[in-house]
């Protein structure tokens, strides 16, 4: 009898200490559910955009950003290059870029002020930091506001600071961005239009007499136009003077174009139109105290506008790119039709682009061309 006694507390006591780390081992597991991590969301979302006509001749670089500020603290940023007018879906969107950038964020006091401390970056193959911007968010009534410096092209080493703002919502998803900066191109006015439709290029020739070469939705270049009306008809673009080839009974107008930009890329297009849908445009006549000229600055050939306002100053325009023409006034001396400019108001870029041009140059009265003066020793004066 006590035999079964005992051996009955023995069994009890077994299980007793079964039941207890049975029950340590299911708390165990319920703390290790409690520490693992919920799903990954948005704290907050702020947008940007990068625009402005400046860009017209980069219209693939014009975008609008989407910065998310995920929960676990990473941060994830979209981009969407809304210059190329493409409206598709995002799953479908070539110029639709999820994870354009990534970084970190935290939410911190400056100053007293709620704050959101935001750092984005691009990891090259080597797993380095590149591009890194950073910023600080501001709340005003329930929205944040900071600047962030970004690379206009990738690659090309031009920055922009564009402005972000934004809240706890923004976009509902990657669909509802890029409808929301979606854009509709808008042609330049015109009364007659040449096309390279293999090559995606179109001119624009303006009622004022204005023509405009367009590459895609980027303005590639500018000039002037003009038509006799008799089978005569020219373009000036830069220092170029095309000459456009007319076939009166094909009822055709043709011409060749190099676009070039930065050095090794370039585009041959050949334009072409109906020469009955072009009206009669006379060519502007050149002033005697303007001079055109070109200088090769080793990227790409840039466009000289000389105008002599009177007998000490004169104004230099000189075009980069069909929507980037610093201007500078200057005081020139001119001797046996060799004319030395000085000019001491350039700052910033233009100062740049001042400092890379010779500062003498010969004037041809009889076509208004003007030619930088070269030293014996091959150097531009």
């Amino acid at each position: 009898m006590k035999l079964k006694k005992l051996l009955l507390g023995f069994v009890v006591a077994i299980l007793s200490v079964v039941s207890i780390a049975f029950a340590a081992c299911s708390n165990n597991n319920n703390d290790k559910d409690d520490e693992k991590p919920g799903p990954v969301t948005i704290s907050y979302q702020l947008g940007g955009v990068m625009d402005g006509e400046d860009l017209d001749s980069f219209s693939f670089a014009k975008g609008a950003f989407w910065l998310k500020l995920m929960s676990d603290g990473s941060v994830v940023m979209d981009r969407y290059s809304f210059g190329n007018y493409n409206k598709a879906p995002a799953a479908e969107n070539k110029d639709y870029v999820q994870n354009y950038m990534q970084g970190e964020w935290e939410e911190t006091t400056r100053d007293g002020v709620k704050a959101l401390s935001i750092e984005i970056y691009m990891l090259n193959d080597a797993g380095i930091k590149t591009q890194t911007s950073s910023g600080t968010a501001y709340e005003r009534n329930g929205t944040y506001t900071c600047s962030l410096r970004l690379e206009v092209v990738t690659g090309a080493g031009f920055y922009r600071s564009v402005e972000f703002s934004g809240g706890t919502t923004l976009y509902a998803d990657a669909d509802d961005f890029i409808q929301k900066n979606a854009k509709e191109f808008v042609a330049p006015e015109s009364v007659a239009t040449f096309t390279d439709e293999e090559r995606g290029g179109t001119v624009y020739l303006q009622e004022d007499g204005k023509a405009l070469i367009y590459n895609g939705y980027s303005l590639a270049a500018s000039g002037t136009w003009a038509n006799d009306g008799e089978g005569n008809m020219t373009l000036d673009i830069g220092d170029d003077k095309i000459k456009v080839t007319v076939d009166k009974q094909a009822d055709t107008a043709k011409f060749s174009y190099k676009y070039s930009l930065y050095g090794s890329y370039s585009i041959d297009f050949t334009f072409t139109a109906k020469y009955s849908d072009i009206p009669v445009q006379k060519a502007a006549e050149v002033a005697d105290n303007v001079y055109k000229g070109t200088y090769d600055g080793g990227q790409m050939a840039m466009s000289l506008t000389l105008t002599i306002t009177d007998k000490t100053n004169a104004t230099l325009v000189v075009t980069i790119m069909a929507n980037y023409a610093p201007s500078f006034n200057c005081t020139y001396v001119l001797e046996d039709g060799v004319i030395t400019l000085t000019c001491d108001s350039a700052d910033g870029n233009a100062k740049i682009v001042w400092d890379g041009l010779p500062h003498t140059w010969r004037l041809n009265d009889a076509d208004h061309s003007m030619t930088a003066v070269v030293s014996d020793s091959g150097e531009q004066a």
